[in-house]
């Protein structure tokens, strides 16, 4: 079977348009790279698009003004699909995993937990079949071992379990109405003021 992974840009598009995501776009230009960092007024990240695990390549940039936006523009669009990701920089409490899978004796299942570095160090993920079914993620969630991260550990806002729940919902969709669809993976979902967002996403057919 031969895998096919998309890119951020396409991954986040096929999730659907109710997906929080950063505001970003997909530019084609230096030019177009710079227009958007002035417009986000902040500082921005900038991504090789149609590269799986761009920082792991070394192809993601940190806390960029509009020049410096400009300036990694050619080497990151030559480093990928001719294209650069630029998003608004943003920081957050928590960090968690949204995935999807197919598995050949239960079918869809959506896998949910602690993300970022945390999913490799800690293991601290549920999986459910998809859809969930009502009452489900909460439960499952509760059962974590980071639990208390999720209810407003230490002064932070907890976590509004109605928009991970979205996600989980556009994952668990994405699986059903598309049998091409094998893999997904968001991650991280980055926690801001108790809202969920995700950051990167990256979707695998065959």
């Amino acid at each position: 079977m031969i895998l096919r992974p998309l890119s951020e840009w396409e991954s986040k598009r096929l999730l659907g348009p109710g997906l929080p995501t950063a505001r970003e776009a997909r530019t084609t230009s230096a030019a177009q790279a710079r227009a958007f960092a002035e417009d986000i007024g902040a500082a921005v990240v900038a991504k090789a698009s149609g590269v799986a695990h761009k920082s792991d390549a070394g192809l993601v940039r940190l806390g960029l003004g509009p020049e410096d936006a400009a300036a990694c523009w050619a080497g990151l669009a030559a480093a990928g699909d001719g294209t650069v990701l630029v998003a608004e920089q943003v920081r957050g409490e928590l960090e968690l995993i949204v995935g999807g899978s197919r598995d050949p004796s239960f079918g869809a299942l959506v896998t949910v937990g602690l993300g970022g570095v945390a999913t490799e160090v800690f293991d601290d993920a549920v999986v459910l079949l998809a859809p969930p079914e009502e009452g489900e993620l909460d439960r499952a969630l509760d059962g974590l071992k980071g639990a208390r991260l999720l209810n407003g550990y230490r002064g932070a806002p907890p976590v509004d379990r109605a928009g991970l729940a979205l996600i989980v919902d556009l994952v668990a969709a994405l699986l059903e109405a598309d049998p091409d669809v094998v893999e997904i993976d968001c991650n991280p979902v980055l926690v801001r003021d108790g809202r969920p967002t995700v950051l990167d996403a990256l979707v695998v057919k065959r």
